[in-house]
């Protein structure tokens, strides 16, 4: 049976809002001028090897996934393998998660075993690639997928169809991912209209692959009173659902007073990187006395 994640309401709000509440901190300022806030900016997506001629035609992509304009001239972009540093021009900006694409006038890259490096203006580190290598001489690039994700590791990198000054989305998911509207069942699988208040109601729905791989997500669902309150929020992280096939979680919820909730479901990438992978389904359960 699918085990779930959950906790007093109150403190699994505070959980999923965590992520929010430390970006608030970073507001300091509408310009950039504090190394502290760098984490915000990412080397997103890189054009090793383009279809045809390489010279005049590698580029790179910036990412700013935070909340504040970014100054970044006088920033540098350097190659390991190639030793070559490129010093961006004064004046250069990033609007909040927005993309800012530097194209380079030579070869900057190496085709193999390449990693570029993101540096200020004195030489501080903010960003490094993984070690890439591109010799197909097309239009794929190295991106950053989820879009703007950063574990340090060579899983956070994709060879993808380019999104040249876009985010690196989960375009082909959403298309061929689907989610079901909330089914209401008993303890027992039985699918009810209405419980009574001190019942069990479980939510569950049926997600389809219509890939020919497998996808592993975040089923999370949310319930509200008819005042807009978050009553519950619990989530079952890792699911996976085999290639063409359906999966069925199930959420359940002790309902413990009268009245109409709202309720609705989301699934997300991960609770870590929520990558949107579905339009969010609700529905309405009643609970009578």
């Amino acid at each position: 049976m699918l085990s779930s994640k959950s906790i007093l309401a109150p403190e699994r709000i505070a959980k999923l809002s965590s992520a929010l509440f430390a970006m608030s901190l970073l507001l300091l300022s509408p310009w950039y001028y504090s190394y502290g806030v760098t984490y915000s900016l990412k080397i997103n997506e890189l054009e090793y090897n383009p279809k045809g001629s390489v010279a005049n035609n590698q580029w790179i992509e910036l990412y700013n996934g935070g909340q504040d304009l970014l100054d970044i001239g006088g920033w540098m972009v350097k190659s390991t393998r190639l030793g070559k540093t490129f010093a961006i021009h004064h004046g250069f900006v990033i609007l909040p998660n927005d993309y800012l694409v530097i194209p380079f006038n030579s070869v900057m890259f190496g085709l193999e075993n390449e990693s570029m490096v993101l540096l200020t203006p004195d030489s501080v580190e903010v960003d490094r690639t993984s070690l890439l290598s591109d010799t197909a001489d097309d239009d794929r690039t190295w991106q950053r997928f989820p879009n703007g994700i950063d574990t340090d590791t060579p899983g956070d990198w994709a060879f993808r169809n380019s999104t040249f000054s876009a985010s690196n989305r989960f375009a082909e998911v959403r298309q061929n991912f689907t989610l079901s509207t909330p089914i209401f069942v008993d303890q027992q699988g039985n699918k009810l209209e209405a419980f009574r208040a001190g019942q069990m109601a479980g939510i569950k729905s049926e997600i389809i692959n219509q890939f020919t791989e497998e996808r592993t997500f975040a089923y999370i669902v949310k319930i509200t009173d008819d005042g807009g309150l978050t009553v519950f929020i619990s989530w079952i992280e890792d699911l996976t659902v085999l290639p063409n096939r359906t999966i069925k979680p199930t959420v359940f919820w002790l309902a413990e007073e009268r009245g109409n909730f709202l309720v609705q479901i989301f699934v997300w990438r991960s609770l870590n990187f929520p990558e949107i992978l579905t339009p969010t389904q609700s529905g309405l359960l009643r609970i009578a006395g």
